[in-house]
């Protein structure tokens, strides 16, 4: 009996199979080449595929843990029980705690789906090598389209790369109100790919993660309703300053804002001097993405406060000089006498 099949006979990674038949059948080359074919490199395959699976599950529970543990380990934000009374925090975190779980989400899915095609390509490479095909003209013929989609797609690449650390560095997420450079709006969408945001008047914008150079979050973690109110410059300041604290607080301390205002509201005092006036800002910092809201309130109790105390705002003042009131008339110029008429 011959010991060991022939390499042309067996597969290299597939030699079990078929020197156990080759064995068994005193040497038949052929019945050990078919049952290495039928039983012998199905089975290696499978068990590549299924340690391939494995792999990938794995892979995407590693990665979901280890992302949602680094994100953990950042401080919440937590909204004290009411605004300014220096009590402990209630325990109920804003909404930076769902932007977390989506980040982890977002950034677990990139990084386990780019590491689970790279399980998949090193499976087709096993595989082709099973099935006893050339592996060095199909690498070759790889690099050099690899290459060549690499200079390509080098846009699409800096796209996805600068989104995956978009997603990593929480620049924003979806529902924040955000500016990039001349579109303003709410996220709707963000892949590794682009951002998509909708403008107040309905206006949907797709903008390239690459092409990202700034960006001005309006609705991450706090914000702050900022007021100016121009007042004249007869108004008696301290009073005005006391009316504004007292309307601040009285609106801070209703509901619903009693749950959003994270401090009290600040009068920060004089501003600014303009040419009508003198003004004043107020400053009240709330949850992410609700100043806007407590904004409009504010002015429309302020504007009411103002009227009740007799506090006048400012007014544009238009100074209209006519030339020649107010100064001496001007002398008209002698007549020029006539000579004598001569004989």
């Amino acid at each position: 009996m011959n010991v060991g099949a022939p390499l042309d006979a067996c597969g290299p990674r597939t030699r079990v199979v078929c020197d156990w038949v080759y064995e068994r059948t005193d040497g038949n080359a052929t019945l050990a080449a078919l049952a290495d074919w039928l039983v012998g490199r199905p089975l290696a395959i499978g068990a590549v595929l299924l340690g391939a699976w494995v792999l990938r599950w794995l892979i995407r529970r590693i990665v979901a843990r280890a992302v949602a543990r680094l994100l953990s380990a950042q401080p919440l934000i937590l909204r004290t029980s009411s605004p300014g009374d220096g009590g402990p925090p209630t325990g109920v975190p804003t909404r930076e705690e769902a932007r977390r779980g989506e980040r982890a989400h977002a950034v677990a899915t990139a990084v386990s789906s780019f590491l689970a095609a790279l399980v998949w390509v090193v499976a087709l490479i096993t595989i082709a090598a099973i099935l006893g095909l050339d592996l060095g003209p199909l690498i070759a013929s790889a690099g050099l389209a690899g290459l060549a989609l690499a200079f390509g797609a080098q846009s699409l690449i800096k796209d996805m790369l600068a989104g995956l650390f978009i997603l990593l560095e929480d620049h924003f997420a979806i529902g924040d109100e955000i500016e990039i450079g001349g579109a303003t709006g709410t996220v709707e969408k963000i892949t590794l790919r682009e951002t998509v945001l909708r403008d107040l008047d309905g206006t949907v914008w797709h903008v390239r993660n690459g092409e990202i150079d700034r960006v001005g979050n309006h609705s991450q973690v706090w914000s702050a309703a900022m007021i100016d109110i121009d007042v004249a410059r007869s108004t008696d300041l301290a009073r005005a300053r006391t009316v504004l604290d007292a309307v601040a607080a009285q609106v801070c301390n209703s509901p619903p804002f009693d749950r959003e205002v994270l401090e009290p509201p600040e009068v920060l005092g004089v501003e600014a001097l303009t040419a009508d006036g003198v003004v004043l800002r107020l400053r009240v910092k709330t949850l992410a993405g609700r100043q806007f809201a407590l904004q409009r309130v504010l002015l429309e109790r302020i504007a009411r406060a103002f009227d009740s105390n007799g506090l006048a705002l400012a007014t544009r003042q238009l100074i209209v000089r006519t030339p020649g009131v107010g100064s001496p008339p001007a002398t008209a110029p002698a007549e020029r006498a006539s000579p004598p008429p001569t004989a």
